[in-house]
């Protein structure tokens, strides 16, 4: 699962990135219902093109969120098991995947005495209704997947408007190059030159805001944000820069979701090396927002 997930990571940015979260959910039923009506009409061809492409799809929205799918498989013992697929049971575990990013991505968030099921457990237990389904067909989701890979490369490179998404900004490869960090990460946008510290922020904050919704559920780690800064800078230009970067944040996120808090920490190659908090690069630095538990 751990190489599937770098496989369609790969086929997605290749095409220019990942769809929109309710985007790709909106595919995700799509590809549901087309299953629905393989099994109506008793077409087994059509039936495992629909498996694989609900595998690709369900695939794409567990890397959006940072989800280990081969750890989530292992808690259901998928490798090992032998129960009979269910229709039913998919459209039920879309239904759970549909619920809860209405909560992260939609207009519903869920009440604050309410149990979220993780998006990463659905898609797992989606998935293992597909290898049930995919069983008497004598089919091997993992091994058609990679022709649907090739598949997609060719015909989907200017099918689709493809936007950013933060799990594939490139603010988190300076940050992971920098610190040698591999906490599991979202990234707002890259600073671009010229453009004011304000500006930068609220450019971040669509993204920044999703990541307070669903970070603790889903657990990712962190969120980046990168800012101009020289080396020869002073330790006080940094906690000013850092300073006025938490204050955009603080009056910007108004915890309306589970009232997530967060921690701000700063990292920046006036920090020395002994520091955890150093930062090897000559012209950026780095604020992680983490969720606290």
């Amino acid at each position: 699962m751990r190489h599937l997930q770098q496989k369609v990571d790969a086929t997605i940015r290749a095409l220019g990135g990942y769809f929109r979260p309710l985007s790709g959910l909106a595919r995700l039923i799509e590809e549901v219902g087309e299953v629905g009506e393989a099994l109506e009409e008793n077409d087994d061809l059509l039936l495992k093109a629909e498996l694989v492409d609900v595998l690709m799809i369900s695939t794409c929205l567990a890397n959006q969120y940072v989800t280990d799918l081969a750890g989530q498989h292992r808690k259901l013992d998928t490798e090992h098991d032998q129960e009979t697929g269910s229709y039913y049971r998919l459209v039920h575990e879309a239904g759970q995947v549909a619920r809860v990013m209405n909560g992260y991505e939609g207009d519903k968030p869920p009440k604050k005495t309410e149990d979220v099921v993780p998006i990463g457990r659905s898609l797992a237990r989606l998935q293992r209704e597909l290898f049930r389904l995919a069983r008497p067909l004598e089919l091997d989701l993992l091994k058609e997947i990679d022709q649907t890979n090739e598949k997609n490369l060719r015909r989907d490179r200017t099918r689709f408007a493809l936007t950013r998404d933060p799990v594939t900004e490139e603010t988190i490869d300076h940050f992971r190059s920098a610190t040698g960090n591999t906490e599991r990460l979202w990234g707002a946008p890259v600073h671009e030159a010229g453009m004011s510290l304000e500006a930068h922020i609220q450019a971040a904050l669509p993204s920044l805001r999703r990541f307070l919704r669903c970070a603790r559920i889903e657990g990712i780690d962190g969120f980046i944000i990168e800012a101009p800064i020289e080396r020869s800078d002073s330790l006080l230009h940094v906690k000013e820069q850092a300073d006025q970067i938490g204050r955009i944040i603080k009056e910007q996120t108004p915890l309306s979701f589970k009232e997530a808090p967060y921690r701000i920490d700063v990292y920046a190659p006036q920090l020395g090396p002994v520091s955890p908090y150093h930062a090897e690069d000559d012209h950026r630095m780095f604020l992680v927002l983490h969720v606290d538990e």
